[in-house]
């Protein structure tokens, strides 16, 4: 059995990665040439940690993730506090931390993970 994956998004690839690790042969299919830095980070909450280290990819979050223990949301415009909270019974409950990460080295190691390659495969047209 072969399985076509589309998309090098951290989804893509954490299918890619089950799905080898059960067996199952699959290209990941990706319309960009390469994962550039585009200077975004994704926040990966505790059932994401869990899964990703399930599926031997929890280094990922250790050596690429920074804290994160409180939430705050501000105005745009003052920059005025509108509320904070601490994550800390979160952590407590779930006894994982969420964990910032960047995309672009949470995409490239889940990429050598899931494919054993360093290159996207391109398909040279939109998907």
């Amino acid at each position: 059995m072969k399985a076509i994956v589309i998309g090098a998004g951290i989804g893509g690839l954490s299918a890619a990665v089950a799905l080898k690790q059960s067996g199952i042969d699959c290209d990941v299919y990706e319309a960009v040439k390469e994962i550039k830095p585009v200077g975004a980070a994704i926040s990966v909450w505790p059932n994401g940690v869990k899964c990703m280290a399930h599926l031997g990819m929890g280094d990922i979050m250790e050596t690429f993730g920074g804290p994160l223990r409180r939430m705050a949301y501000r105005d745009f415009r003052s920059g005025e506090n509108m509320t904070q909270f601490s994550l800390a019974p979160l952590i407590e409950r779930t006894g994982s931390r969420p964990c910032p990460v960047s995309r672009q080295n949470c995409s490239g190691k889940c990429w050598i993970t899931g494919t054993g390659q360093r290159a996207v495969r391109q398909t040279r047209h939109p998907l």
